[in-house]
């Protein structure tokens, strides 16, 4: 069963505005963020947290990117203090992959993020604090094998065989296991209309002892305007052995100023076959965001989660420094 956590996909850490100063053939960049965090559950405990709130939360992350004409290999380390769940240590190696460039293919071998899902998980290309989704666990987050990608200004398309789509030690890897059934990975991308992005794309897991897992993905986002962006998702999981179910999210992010933005965002999980920990839900998200400067923004966050189970208000804050 994939872990909370495990549920962040999206693209990996973008390039930071200005990377400490190296040689020319290699690049470090990274980023930092802390947060103060408070949920209000109905008829239930209360929580607040500082510096211990998980990934997305409070973080470090250091990024090396070595080139060598068409070769590239690329390493992270990851501290995320007092996370703790399914095994999880709080420090470790995140990414390690080499890649080849050939033209317009390129192939990667090694341990790197899974491509599902809208929202990220590198917190430097977040938009908010929380995730839409935390029902169904339709994306799954880090795995080793190899991948080939296709990719030109219009269209893209990828495939990968892993150890693992589910996991094994929560987000951090694969099951690291290649004798014991493999995963499967693939997408496809079309930006051949002006500001709008098409998605999609599947996983699949035949591990030994374990149900099928396989998980489907679709989302769009249109730039309406320079300053308004719109997007929609839609998964479903079917992992019997787990929870089962469709998750999606509707977002909206309006720049008021060059410096200001604000996202307005609705998620639901509606889960078919699970346990009572994974209840149906909607969930509705403000979150402002502010811009210092390249290297510095504060972000805020209120969302009121509407469940099966309890209603709750979470609401927070975090500080995060690009280098």
């Amino acid at each position: 069963m994939l872990s909370t956590a495990a549920a962040m996909g999206g693209t990996e850490m973008a390039p930071a505005p200005a990377p400490a100063a190296t040689s020319d053939w290699l690049k470090v960049s990274g980023y930092a963020a802390a947060a103060y965090t408070y949920t209000d559950v109905d008829d239930g405990p209360n929580s607040h947290t500082f510096v211990d709130g998980g990934p997305e939360l409070d973080v470090v992350k250091v990024g090396f990117t070595a080139t060598q004409g068409p070769v590239s290999l690329y390493a992270s380390l990851f501290y995320t203090p007092g996370f703790t769940a399914v095994g999880d240590t709080e420090a470790g190696i995140l990414d390690a992959y080499l890649s080849y460039k050939v033209g317009d293919f390129t192939i990667t071998g090694g341990k790197y993020l899974t491509w599902m899902g809208y929202e990220a998980f590198d917190t430097v290309n977040m938009t908010q604090l929380s995730y839409a989704n935390s029902g169904v666990g339709a994306v799954p987050a880090y795995h080793s094998g190899i991948k080939a990608e296709y990719a030109t200004e219009t269209f893209g398309a990828g495939f990968n065989v892993s150890d693992s789509i589910r996991g094994g030690n929560g987000f951090w890897t694969g099951d690291e296991d290649l004798g014991n059934g493999l995963g499967y990975e693939g997408y496809v991308v079309y930006k051949g209309i002006q500001k709008l992005t098409l998605w999609a794309g599947f996983a699949f897991d035949q591990t030994d002892g374990l149900a099928d897992y396989s998980t489907y993905d679709v989302w769009a986002s249109y730039d309406i305007s320079s300053k308004l962006t719109v997007a929609g998702e839609v998964a479903y999981n079917n992992n019997s052995g787990s929870t089962s179910g469709i998750q999606g999210l509707a977002f909206l992010k309006y720049a008021f100023t060059d410096k200001f933005s604000t996202v307005f965002r609705f998620g639901f999980d509606d889960v078919e076959a699970g346990v009572d920990s994974s209840p149906d839900q909607y969930k509705y998200t403000i979150s402002p965001t502010y811009v210092f400067n390249d290297h510095f923004l504060m972000r805020a966050e209120v969302s009121y989660i509407d469940s099966d189970v309890t209603d709750s208000l979470y609401s927070g804050v975090q500080a995060l420094l690009k280098f």
